[in-house]
């Protein structure tokens, strides 16, 4: 059937008989979703008309073999006989069975390319066959009563036969519960992120019967995974819980995904394409009396028009002095005549994030002000030169791009007549630090110190900013003034990539994208 399918596709055909096509699945493939799936993966692409489909991905972007690989790594680098125990996300809820969006748990993402909630990942490193190690999947089998409802799942023939598990269970408690007795109870080590108080078992919100995933995950209207007894949930805890060889797995899951893969670059490519495409159609849009609510509505029509799937965080749309708040997210002003607004905004495309900051003019003609262009270029140099020092050859790490952002930006506004006393800078003008990690969370791989050297593959944020307080100490002409400018820089041996360069960030680009009204 996959090869009737394969050949329609080559033949340019689009509609197949219900024979001919493979199941579908809880999650977009190639054969059911092939736009989402081209060969060539550069925006706008047509797989169909203009190239092909990648059958061989299992995400789009990202192959299968990648996700094999990623879990060959991780049992690479754990000792023999090790076990590792990884749930998946679970469905949350604004308010009684409203939930939303369902977002992939981001370890079990890395290792699966499962967007489907409530299953469970085990990892034996047996040492025995072609793989040496046992993959097995905790999933719910398929209901069709459930699917009318909510679409179709994989199920346990899925979890084999696309995601590649050696053996599939139903997420039923008295099944897991013997499982992780034998795997777990014999491992000579474990890896497993436990909560923080494991010793309080949590009871499900649905039901007074007792939960392993309530304990290791977030809350989820799934029943297969409840226990009836209480000593059965007390059994699974001391199980995981009363050991002397229980380790982080976050620990080492944020040491493979510190350094990205030219597969995940490339999507991260086109995540800061998209947020830098809707960052310029902001910058054209924006104008004096123009609600900040209509501009951060704007900026996600734009990023979902060009497939993102959500935000990657709640943007930024500080115009005038909201400027000043570094995390103003309220968004419910109105742009004045001589204000700059500040963008802080990024789309999650394909499971990665981008993180885009912009500081533009609201003003009728589009321009800024000499002291907003004074305060932002220099901010602007600051960037650029803390940039050029994110290579692997030179040798920094986070911390010292931030020393080294903290010397220029003082360097800068001295010129501009600032007279600072000591740590006056990071304590009131520059209170944030220069980036952070950046990949499938936004505040990525968070256990890799910032003291970690720059390392080819890494993917970070340089963001300096100033934010000037109404006070007499400063000069008065860029009192009341809040700006920041931010790039997603991915880090190469003698140079770097910017993947959000299609945002302008040019005084004369910025103002001639602004001075070009809608």
């Amino acid at each position: 059937m996959m090869r009737t399918w394969r050949y329609a596709l080559r033949r340019g055909v689009r509609t197949l008989s219900s024979a001919s096509r493979p199941p579908a699945c809880g999650q977009p493939l190639p054969h059911t979703h092939p736009h989402l799936f081209p060969i060539d993966f550069r925006m706008g692409t047509n797989p169909v008309d203009g190239g092909g489909v990648a059958f061989d991905h299992l995400t789009p972007g990202i192959p299968a073999t990648e996700y094999e690989n990623r879990r060959r790594a991780l049992m690479d680098r754990l000792p023999p006989n090790s076990v590792v125990v990884l749930m998946g996300g679970r469905i949350k809820y604004m308010s009684r069975n409203i939930f939303y969006k369902f977002r992939q748990e981001s370890n079990f993402w890395y290792l699966t390319g499962m967007q489907e909630p409530d299953a469970a990942l085990v990892l034996e490193k047996t040492g025995h066959g072609e793989r040496g190690y046992k993959m097995t999947m905790f999933v719910e089998p398929r209901q069709a009563h459930k699917e009318v409802w909510d679409g179709p799942s994989c199920g346990m023939d899925g979890a084999t036969r696309i995601f590649g598990a050696d053996e599939a269970l139903p997420n039923d408690p008295a099944i897991m519960l013997q499982f992780f007795k034998t795997a777990v109870a014999n491992a000579d080590q474990l890896y497993v992120d436990l909560p923080a108080q494991v010793s309080t078992p949590r009871i499900s919100q649905r039901t007074p019967r007792f939960s392993i995933h309530e304990f290791l995950a977030p809350s989820s209207p799934s029943g297969y995974d409840l226990f009836v007894r209480k000593t059965d949930f007390d059994n699974v805890v001391k199980l995981f819980s009363d050991r002397r060889n229980t380790h982080s797995l976050q620990r080492e899951m944020d040491i493979l995904r510190s350094r990205k893969s030219k597969n995940e670059l490339q999507v991260m490519r086109h995540a800061g394409a998209i947020s830098g495409q809707a960052m310029s159609k902001v910058m054209r849009a924006v104008h004096p009396g123009m609600q900040e609510a209509e501009a951060q509505a704007l900026f996600e029509y734009e990023c979902a028009r060009r497939g993102a799937e959500r935000q990657a965080y709640v943007p930024v749309f500080a115009s005038g002095r909201h400027g000043l708040m570094i995390h103003y997210v309220r968004n419910d002003g109105v742009m004045g005549e001589h204000d700059v607004m500040s963008v802080d905004a990024g789309c999650e495309f394909r499971g990665y994030a981008s993180d885009i900051t912009r500081t533009m003019p609201t003003s009728s003609d589009g321009r800024f002000t000499s002291a907003q262009r004074d305060l932002y270029e220099a901010l602007l140099r600051t960037l650029k030169g803390c940039t050029a020092l994110a290579t692997s050859r030179q040798g920094y790490t986070l911390a010292g791009l931030h020393r080294r952002s903290v010397e220029m930006l003082s360097a800068e506004l001295r010129d501009l007549g600032f007279h600072l006393s000591f740590g006056s800078l990071e304590r009131i003008l520059y209170p944030h630090y220069i980036g952070h990690w950046l990949g499938i969370d936004l505040h990525d791989t968070s256990t890799v110190e910032r003291a970690t050297r720059l390392e080819e593959g890494m993917v970070l944020t340089i963001e300096p900013g100033l934010y000037v307080p109404d006070d007499p100490m400063y000069p008065e002409a860029f009192r009341g003034l809040g700006m920041r400018v931010e790039d997603d820089v991915a880090v190469g041996y003698d140079d770097n990539i910017i993947l959000s360069a299609d945002a302008p960030k040019e005084v004369a680009d910025i103002e001639a994208v602004c001075g070009n009204r809608i």
